[in-house]
């Protein structure tokens, strides 16, 4: 018999950009999960890594074009620091929503909120910083044009 799974919202595949947030959907497959189902929990790294991926995207910051450092203006970004308050499980075939939000630009780094909901409740919350570098990995300026597309979500 097939388990039906009940889904809160459909989203695009690269999620929504609602207000100030972004919101990216996740289904939980076997893969995410330990031999009783449960999400093993670095993978809620990469929901959350996935997450900001699409947002960027989203807001047309080519990652894989600034990557060739080609322009002045061009840029990495890393993860600097990274807290995770770990409240709930998701399980296998559970519906997750990754919620991002800007909550701070400094000159060579930007912190956001990232949570993970499951039926509309908080089970993840992290706060990560990601440091703007060049291509050597110094901290480099954020460039004003990606700057002013972060600045529209705070």
């Amino acid at each position: 018999m097939t388990k039906k799974v009940k889904m809160t919202e459909i989203l695009p595949h690269s999620g929504i950009m609602k207000n100030n947030e972004h919101i990216f959907p996740v289904r939980v497959y076997y893969e995410d999960t330990d031999v009783g189902g449960v999400v093993y929990y670095a993978n809620y790294l990469k929901y959350l890594e996935r997450a900001r991926s699409e947002m960027l995207g989203m807001l047309a910051i080519d990652q894989a074009e600034m990557l060739h450092y080609n322009k002045a203006d061009d840029v990495s970004f890393v993860v600097r620091r990274c807290e995770v308050d770990f409240k709930l499980s998701a399980r296998l075939d559970d519906c997750l929503n990754v919620r991002t939000q800007i909550i701070n630009l400094g000159g060579a780094s930007i912190i956001m909120q990232q949570d993970i909901f499951k039926n509309g409740i908080c089970i993840i919350e992290a706060i990560i910083k990601i440091a703007v570098i060049d291509k050597s990995g110094k901290p480099k300026k954020l460039p004003k044009l990606i700057a002013e597309k972060f600045e529209k979500l705070l």
